[in-house]
């Protein structure tokens, strides 16, 4: 299964983008603090849930309008580099969030036919 999480470059300004990591993550601020300077991934999802793909998309988005530098990873424990994360563009995290969309809408579409056929 494919994961993607994000790292938070540290910088003065965790004020402004606390908020935010603490209502996605539901970590204390302290521990916030320790994953940043530790540079630790936070908001581990699966790669292929539409909800949890969106809900990060939308604090990636969320901390660069901040200003926060987010570097993005992704690990597919059956890749090559098993378990290990690697750095993703955020174009590559766009093309993934798209063609996972487009997957979920042809799947809709699918049901939607067998639907039809069966009345």
């Amino acid at each position: 299964m494919s994961k993607i999480a994000i790292k938070i470059s540290p910088n003065d300004a965790l004020h402004t983008y606390i908020v935010s990591l603490r209502k996605y993550t539901g970590l204390g601020i302290t521990d916030i603090k320790n994953k940043i300077e530790n540079e630790d991934c936070f908001a581990e999802v699966d790669a292929n849930d539409i909800d949890d793909m969106q809900n990060l998309k939308g604090l990636v988005d969320n901390l660069l309008k901040l200003g926060v530098k987010v570097k993005l990873f992704e690990r597919d424990e059956y890749g090559d580099g098993i378990f290990d994360y690697q750095e993703i563009s955020h174009q590559e995290f766009m093309n993934h969030m798209n063609r996972l969309e487009e997957i979920m809408e042809e799947l809709q579409d699918y049901d939607d036919a067998l639907v039809d056929t069966s009345t």
